[in-house]
């Protein structure tokens, strides 16, 4: 349960304005993974429920915009939705659906893949206090921030300016300006 905050209420609005933005670059172009002109960015699409998709998923960050997904690790199933985002922080073998998708509102999602160094680090300096169970888990799903959001607005937008990709893609996505743990 997510109670309401204006906290909450930026952050669904910004999600709003990315996913618009991965709306326009995966419209038309089916459904499942698609790639980017940043190596490291990926957008998902689903326009129906229930498509799942399993695999050894590799350190990433992946955030809901429209839609809900459910992700399955062994015998465990969470859901996560709109402005919620899950992290991975090793390899492993996670499977995955939308749950909530249709023809006229997909699922949309980010995904930006992680260094696991610098995902490590970050996990130690940022957050001592982390639960033994969830570092053994390697993952978890938590509320995005406005930081955050603004950090993936920000990378999107790059792909509207390929001449400066290689020069702001590497310090935008580095794993260090996404401080949300």
């Amino acid at each position: 349960m997510r109670i309401e905050t204006p906290d909450h209420e930026a952050v669904s609005g910004k999600c709003g304005e990315l996913a618009a933005l991965v709306d326009r670059h995966t419209d038309g172009k089916g459904n499942g993974a698609h790639a980017t002109a940043i190596d490291s960015l990926g957008f998902m699409r689903e326009c129906e429920p229930d498509t799942a998709i399993r695999g050894v998923s590799e350190p990433l960050l992946a955030i809901v915009l429209q839609g809900k997904k459910a992700v399955l690790l062994n015998e465990e199933t969470y859901q996560y939705g709109v402005a919620q985002y899950l992290v991975v922080s090793v390899d492993l073998p996670l499977g995955g659906c939308a749950v909530e998708a249709t023809p006229e509102q997909p699922y949309l999602g980010f995904k930006l893949k992680l260094d696991p160094a610098q995902l490590c680090e970050i996990i130690a300096q940022t957050n001592p206090s982390i639960n033994k169970q969830e570092s053994v888990r390697g993952w978890f799903i938590s509320d995005a921030s406005p930081p955050l959001i603004d950090c993936a607005l920000r990378l999107t937008k790059l792909l509207d300016a390929p001449q400066d990709i290689p020069f702001l893609a590497p310090m935008i996505s580095s794993a260090k300006s996404i401080t949300v743990f």
